[in-house]
Formats: structure tokens, C-alpha cells, sequence
């Protein structure tokens, strides 16, 4: 069943323009960047992960939404088409709504080597996984990507149909078995001027020429249900003629060590177009692949297939500099091998932001908190136990206080699992590297505790206190030099490794860097042609300022100071001409 556009006189009436910032007054709160280090927010985003695994192992709601009628978006009429593709967006608001309103611009004027490209806002805008972070509740869709979208295009007004909606999940949708993400996208809604038009969680969209967009929902990276891929085989079966192109949009978990996820991605790709596309003559030329919070183009090497990886739509930034210059994709057989062909960053840009990481500890201060106590509880305990107090403490006197300690064996277990728990967590690395690597982490970790404490006790102990106060003074000092000193050596690891080549994720999320975004801006001209441009913003805005009294279809906030400069990443890319 193919399904007919909007027309433009189904539209609602445009909202009424908010005169306050108040949550009350926009409807929504404008969040910062998502504090992935922040205890509270480890645990509940771990206990999740913990609760959808099990979920989506007995019941994927995929399933059910194969009972709902099938339907293929039929948007090939017309000489030409433009389309927008965001990915990995629904973090903080600075980035978040700097990319919603560049993607709301009616005309975007773009510069390449000095020509000037005149592109046109998508008539169908694809979100390509993960449109909230960093869990899928309604609260954080209102706030994190529904507020900013709302915000950025209000309405569209005029005879033309307003444009379209369509989004894949991720795997940070995945969290609550994608109840909040049906309900969002799967209900024919208005995000403000965006009209939402799938009923499943993926979708087939017909193009212009001959041209395709298909929308996967591979869950955690796990499988393709029975659903899905009957989806997909009565399109191709039906509609897909000799000839035809695919565009293939998927989203992929950002590294988590379950390296399974990545063979299984590969997996569903190569039987999509072995088994679905390939038999009726068509092909898969491009690939839209969110996850990784970075611009990246590889371009097959002998033959006409690109590989984009593209999810700069307001998350925290991935680095390019690790990215290998070749990789294979595609096919377990005969894989093809891809040449890297662009990146944004740069990987001199991404190099030089690792410096950052030794800004861990003020960017995560409530992570120092727990550093902190956690020695402080150790301290408190080991001090009931040293000849001579907490005074004058040395290293033998410390080690002879762990073994005359009751707990002696507890904090054996403690080192044993800390050393575990380094060796999982160095999960990049291979074998002995691994175990090397987290037994050095660990090693370094429990050597810092037991520095902490010598220099708390020479310190609490140099103006002369006694007895309380020293007591006092030590446990304070504890506690602040604990919190530091775990943190400053968890940079000291991270960027030692990331030198290595490890841990791009874990060393570049605890920045919650908001700049360098980008989004994809794509365009079937007249005779067929596919161009894709990638739209980069090296810097967003940090302050904003209402715009109350302007056109209903106008943005509710315009920059306060410099607006946003977008630029192409690199030429336009030319594909199937």
C-alpha cells in the first residue's frame, strides 16, 4: 500500500509564540549536555541496558508492529527531491537546536572551492537513530529533541505541503522497547512543522528516477525480525525494478565491547542486498550508518558505493584520527574494500582535543564526589587501626593497618574485583594487551589511595593540629585529594590509551563537547542524479534570545552574537551519474 502526502490544507493552525524562557511558557526545559559520568545517570542508564537486554530477549516489540498494515511512501513523482538526514541528535540544546534550525532554513547557500550551492530544506527529514539521550522517557523527548524541533520550524504556512518525518530507533530508543518512540513517530503527528508519517519502525520510501530510501530498525544490532524482512522482500518484490538504487539507512550501537553487534550489522547489510536488493536487479549505492558522533566517507575502491557514517546531530563528538584509511564491508564471502574519502573533524582537530581529557575532573565533579567518599570510607576505617592514628603515616604503617584490619579479606576481594573490573573495562584491547592494560589502570588506581592517604596525613599534620581537628582536617583532605586524584588518573588512562588507539568513546563522551555538528542535505536532481551535502558547523551558540514577536513560522530563538556559519565538509558527492 503506498501512502499520498499531506496536504496542505490538513495542517494545524500555528502555535502562539511564547513571551518567556520558562518551561512553563515553552512547553519544555532546555537541557545542557548530557553528564554521562555522572553517577546517578551511570547507574540509571546501566540498569536500562540491563532491563532492555532482557526485554528485547523475550519480547521485541517488532513483533507486534507487524500487525499493523504495511505501507511504502510513494514520493517519486516530481523530476527531483530533497532530503535531510540527522543523526544521533536529542542531547544538549546549544548543538541540538542549531542544527534543528539550520534543518528548518527554507534555502541554505552553501560555498565549495568557491562555488556557491543553493540548497533547499528536505521535503522529507530522516532521523537516523538515537533522537534522544540519554534514556528514551517521555520527559526526555519532550526536552531533548521534540522542544528544540517545536522550537526551530513552529509551522510551515502556504500552499506547498509541509515536509515530512521519518526516524529509525537507535539503540538509546531501544531502552524502553521502543514504547516512547512509536508514540512520537508512529502516530502521524506534527513536530512542528515536520508531519511524522511511518507506522512501524522502519520504512521504504520511493524516489524520484528510480531512486529508494530504506529505513532499517536492526534493535540492538542483534537481528532483523521475521517482520521486517518480510517487509522488505514484498517491496522489493512488488515495486523494485532492474536498475533501481538504494539508499540504505541503519543505526549501530556506539562501541560497548559486545564486538557480536558489529558482525551481526554487517551480517543484516550483506543479506539485505544479497538476498532482497540484488535479485531484482537493483542495488544498494549508499549507506547511511549513524552511532558514531562524527562525519565519515568511505568510498568503495572499485566500485560506485559509498559508506557514511554521519551523527552529528547534537551528541558529544567521536574522534576521526583513529579511523583506519581502508576497511572491508559488506559481504562475508567476497567482501569490498571502502577508502576513506572525507572526515569532520579532521584528524588533526580530533587529535587535538584529546588534550581535553585532563579537563575530566572539573567537567565531572560529582564523579570526584564519589572518589572522594569512597576513600574517606576507606580512610575512616583503616585509621581505627594504626598505632599511631592517622598522624605521621607512612606506607609500612598503612600496609601493616590493611592486614591487622577485620576486613582485611574484603579489601583483598575489593583489589581482585577493581583489578577485574579494569581488565573488562580495557574491552578495545586484545588478550595480553588487555590484561596488561587493566592491570595496570587498577594497579595505578589502589596506588593512588594509598598516596592520597600519606599526603593527607603529612598535610593535616604541618600546621600542627591534634587530636579532632586533625582528624577532621585529614578526612577533608582525604576526600579532596581522593576525588581528584581518581579522576586525574582516570585522564591519565584514558589518554595514554587513546594514544594507543583505545577508548575513542569513553575518552571523548565525558567532554560533552558541543561544536563541530553536521547533518546531510541530499538532492535527486532532474536527470537522476544523487548529490549528497554535508553540512558542518564548526561552532554553536552558547546564548539565545526570544523572538516573540516574529513571524509564526519563524524560529522561537535567534543567536544572541554571532549566528552559526554552516560550510560544506567537502564537495558535494556525486553518486549514480
Amino acid at each position: 500500500m503506498s501512502a499520498a502526502p499531506e496536504a496542505a490544507g490538513d495542517r494545524p493552525a500555528c502555535p502562539s509564540r511564547p513571551t518567556g524562557t520558562s518551561p512553563a511558557e515553552l512547553g519544555f526545559e532546555r537541557r545542557p549536555m548530557v553528564r554521562w559520568l555522572d553517577p546517578h545517570q551511570l547507574v540509571d542508564t546501566a540498569v536500562r541496558v540491563l532491563v532492555s537486554g532482557v526485554f528485547s530477549s523475550y519480547a521485541d516489540s517488532r513483533e507486534l508492529q507487524a500487525l499493523v498494515p504495511a505501507e511504502v511512501l510513494d514520493r517519486s513523482a516530481g523530476s527531483e527531491l530533497w532530503l535531510d538526514y540527522v543523526a544521533d541528535l536529542g542531547d544538549g540544546w546549544n548543538p541540538t537546536y542549531t542544527v534543528a534550525a539550520l534543518l528548518a532554513r527554507e534555502k541554505l547557500e552553501l560555498a565549495s572551492e568557491g562555488q556557491a550551492h543553493l540548497t533547499e530544506r528536505g521535503r522529507i527529514l530522516v532521523m537516523g537513530g538515537d533522537a534522544v539521550y540519554p534514556v528514551p522517557t517521555r520527559e526526555a523527548y519532550e526536552n531533548r529533541m521534540l522542544g528544540p524541533y517545536r522550537s526551530a520550524l513552529p509551522c510551515v504556512t502556504g500552499p506547498e505541503p509541509g515536509p515530512e518525518l521519518l526516524a529509525i530507533p537507535g539503540s538509546h530508543d531501544w531502552f524502553d522497547g521502543l514504547v516512547n518512540f512509536t508514540s512520537v513517530f508512529c502516530r502521524g503527528r506534527w513536530i512542528g512543522g515536520w508531519k511524522t508519517r511511518q507506522r512501524r519502525s522502519y520504512f521504504a520510501v520511493k524516489l524520484p528516477h528510480g531512486w529508494w530510501l530504506w529505513g532499517l530498525d536492526i534493535q540492538f544490532g542483534g537481528y532483523l525480525d521475521e517482520g521486517q524482512l518480510g517487509y522488505f522482500h514484498s517491496v522489493a518484490s512488488e515495486q523494485l525494478q532492474a536498475g533501481d538504487r538504494v539508499i540504505l539507512c541503519v543505526a549501530k550501537e556506539v562501541g560497548s565491547g559486545r564486538d557480536r553487534n558489529e558482525v551481526y550489522s554487517e551480517r543484516d547489510f550483506d543479506y539485505i542486498e544479497r538476498e532482497i536488493v540484488r535479485p531484482t536487479g537493483a542495488q544498494v549505492l549508499v549507506t547511511l550508518q549513524s552511532g558514531k558522533h562524527h562525519y565519515c566517507r568511505y568510498q568503495e575502491i572499485d566500485g560506485d558505493r559509498h559508506h557514511i557514517s554521519s551523527g552529528g546531530g547534537g551528541a558529544f563528538l567521536h574522534p576521526t584520527h583513529q579511523l583506519p584509511d581502508e576497511v572491508e564491508l559488506h559481504g562475508e564471502a567476497a567482501p569490498s574494500r571502502y577508502r576513506r574519502a572525507a572526515t569532520y573533524p579532521s584528524p588533526a582537530t580530533s587529535k587535538g582535543l584529546r588534550k581535553r581529557v585532563w579537563l575530566l575532573t572539573p567537567y565531572n565533579l560529582p564523579l570526584a564526589g564519589v572518589f572522594g567518599i569512597f576513600q574517606v570510607l576507606l580512610a575512616f576505617m583503616l585509621s581505627l587501626h594504626l598505632r599511631n592514628g592517622h598522624e605521621t603515616l607512612g606506607l609500612g604503617e598503612l600496609w601493616l593497618a590493611v592486614w591487622e584490619s577485620p576486613t582485611a579479606f574484603l579489601l583483598i576481594v575489593l583489589m581482585v574485583v577493581g583489578l577485574g573490573a579494569m581488565v573488562r573495562f580495557a574491552y578495545e584491547a586484545r588478550g595480553l594487551t588487555r590484561l596488561l592494560l587493566g592491570v595496570a589502570h587498577g594497579s595505578l588506581q589502589f596506588a593512588a589511595v594509598a598516596g592520597v592517604m600519606v599526603a593527607a596525613s603529612s598535610l593535616s599534620t604541618a600546621f600542627g593540629l591534634r587530636g579532632l581537628p586533625s582528624l577532621l582536617a585529614f578526612l577533608v583532605l582525604v576526600a579532596l585529594l581522593g576525588g581528584l586524584g581518581g579522576t586525574v588518573g582516570m585522564s591519565g588512562y584514558l589518554w595514554v590509551t587513546n594514544c594507543l588507539g583505545f577508548h575513542g568513546n569513553e575518552a571523548y563522551a565525558p567532554l560533552h563537547h558541543k561544536d563541530l555538528k553536521h547533518f546531510l542535505r541530499l538532492h535527486v536532481d532532474g536527470e537522476g542524479v544523487l548529490r549528497v551535502y554535508p553540512v558542518g558547523v564548526d561552532r554553536v551558540p552558547r546564548h539565545w534570545e526570544l523572538r516573540p514577536d516574529a513571524p509564526a513560522e519563524a524560529p522561537w530563538f535567534a543567536p544572541s552574537g554571532r549566528a552559526p556559519v554552516p560550510h560544506l565538509i567537502e564537495s558535494p558527492v556525486r553518486i549514480g551519474g
